[in-house]
């Protein structure tokens, strides 16, 4: 198995599971976590990185919190869940607050509580502190201050979620959801994504959602794949599954096409379930990727 990198936001998830559809007007009813407003672990750091843990790899995880309670929890959450949180550091302030509306469809709204700003954007410790640390493959979820350094670590590919203005290092593979495309991209994403991030790029990953995803390449190839059909209980942090299913599959070596249905199908299984991060996955999951295991998957 390897080690990995997965650069992101931990955090708590308020979810409130809905008796009905959203609509302007409507009145409805909602379960919330064991009968309180509590969290439960989320953020596309551990809702990629838990998947990971999943398969059998090991996984590190890059992140910063607020020294509240909610940032204790979190980090306690993540630690215990079994991601190795040396490099998670701590800022002052208040943790930004969620709620996730969890649809009986599956679909979820994302509601975040009085946020700001922070004036200071979040800054990771240098790789040269953690001589040691040489992944074999790294996912930048979010961009912050020192990610790229980090990514120059990587042994192998290296995954960015796109848009990502801030980013000022290099990746191989950039994953975007359709809803999040720029304007006017969406029929050749590749050369804007290639402009921001060099010649080293190779894909630009677009998904979409129940529909699958499609991977563009230079020169307008395009290979497709199609989601696997499952009853949604809980679509959260599936988009987070579906890079943690691509970078399994990639740092084993797999092509994109084979790759690409790998990601698709850890995308729809954690839609199955009913979290955040995939804590509670019934074994064999997430497994990792081989010839034999796609086969299963697809």
């Amino acid at each position: 198995m390897a080690n990995l990198l997965v650069i992101g936001v931990l955090a708590l998830d308020r979810p409130i599971r809905l008796d009905g559809l959203l609509r302007s007007g409507g009145r409805l009813r909602g379960r919330t976590l064991d009968g309180a407003l509590e969290g439960r672990l989320g953020g596309g750091c551990a809702n990629t990185g838990c998947a990971l843990l999943a398969a059998g790899h090991a996984v590190m995880a890059a992140s910063v919190l607020a020294e509240d309670d909610d940032g204790r929890k979190a980090r306690a959450m993540a630690h215990a869940a079994g991601l190795d949180t040396r490099l998670v550091g701590r800022r002052p302030g208040s943790s930004a607050r969620t709620l996730v509306l969890v649809e009986p469809t599956g679909e979820r709204t994302i509601i975040g509580l009085d946020g700001s700003a922070l004036a200071v954007r979040p800054k990771l410790p240098p790789s040269s502190r953690f001589p040691a640390v040489r992944p074999d493959g790294v996912f930048v979820r979010t961009a912050y201050e020192g990610a790229a350094d980090w990514a120059r670590t990587s042994t192998g590919p290296v995954i960015l979620h796109w848009p990502s203005p801030t980013y000022d290092g290099e990746a191989d593979v950039v994953v975007v959801s359709a809803e999040d495309m720029p304007e006017g991209l969406a029929d050749a994403p590749f050369p804007a994504a290639a402009s921001q991030l060099g010649d080293r790029l190779s894909w630009v990953v677009v998904t979409h959602g129940k529909e699958g995803a499609v991977a563009h390449g230079r020169d307008g190839i395009r290979i497709a794949a199609e989601a696997a059909s499952v009853i949604a209980r809980d679509s959260t942090g599936a988009g987070d599954v579906f890079a943690a299913g691509l970078l399994d599959a990639l740092v084993s070596g797999a092509a994109m096409d084979d790759a690409l249905r790998h990601a698709c199908a850890w995308g729809a299984a954690a839609a199955e379930l009913e979290s955040s991060a995939p804590l509670d996955a019934p074994p064999g999951t997430f497994r990792a990727w081989s010839g034999e295991a796609l086969a299963k998957l697809s």
